[in-house]
């Protein structure tokens, strides 16, 4: 909504005309020319999709059980209890990941849906995980989601690195001071109070990962078939 009042800021309103301003520019949108793609996603098996930031039809009218699961996770991070000082933080951190397009939102619910139903049959003892990310233009954040069969401090840690990895990979090929990636980790819950816990994680500039840490986390996620090589998606 923000984008969209910057980018209309400028055109001389019209009472009861936004309806028409509106698909105007959804029109120019299907008929742009798809921009710049981050280099890094090309070295990770990225597949490149281009959506129109303002779509024509509906948000959802597509799949509504996806648009919803990606309503609610939003809403988890929206209503998080946080401290005073922490606010300003978490406002960016939702609006960063509120900045996903409409049109990928599909893509994103569905993936989370079919995760969610993959881990649930997970052997005890045993953790499963699937993780996609959203890289878009050189100005805008990085976005991970992932779903891991349970929330322990061995789902915690693997998502942490997981971000970390790609973060420092996205970094390789754009201003690390500058960069941001932001995601966020479902896990199903059994106790009946709600379906999923809500975890998000936050990296900003250089991640520092050590020579160790990097050929560890790379081995770990990008390795055919590894923990981490999910899927990418990156939009434009």
């Amino acid at each position: 909504m923000v984008g969209y009042l910057h980018r209309v800021g400028a055109s001389t309103p019209v009472l009861g005309g936004e309806p028409e301003r509106y698909y105007e520019l959804a029109a120019e949108d299907a008929n742009a020319v798809p921009g710049e793609v981050d280099p890094s996603w090309t070295r990770r098996g990225g597949q490149p999709h281009s959506v129109p930031l303002l779509p024509a039809a509906p948000a959802g009218s597509d799949d509504d059980e996806a648009h919803t699961i990606v309503r609610i996770m939003l809403e988890d991070v929206a209503t998080s209890p946080v401290g005073p000082d922490e606010r300003e933080a978490w406002q960016r951190v939702l609006a960063s990941l509120d900045s996903l397009p409409v049109g990928y939102r599909t893509d994103l619910g569905r993936f989370l849906l079919d995760a969610l139903a993959a881990v649930a049959g997970t052997e005890a003892g045993t953790t499963a995980c699937r993780m996609r990310t959203f890289v878009a233009g050189p100005d805008r954040d990085q976005l991970g989601f992932a779903v891991c069969s349970a929330l322990t401090d061995l789902s915690r840690a693997a998502f942490s690195a997981w971000l970390r990895l790609r973060h420092h990979e996205r970094g390789e090929s754009a201003e690390r001071v500058r960069l941001t990636s932001v995601g966020v980790l479902l896990t199903p819950r059994t106790d009946g109070y709600r379906e999923w816990d809500t975890t998000v994680v936050a990296v900003n500039g250089g991640p520092e990962l050590t020579d160790e840490e990097l050929q560890t986390y790379r081995d770990l996620f990008n390795a055919p078939g590894s923990l981490g090589n999910a899927g990418t998606r990156p939009s434009s």
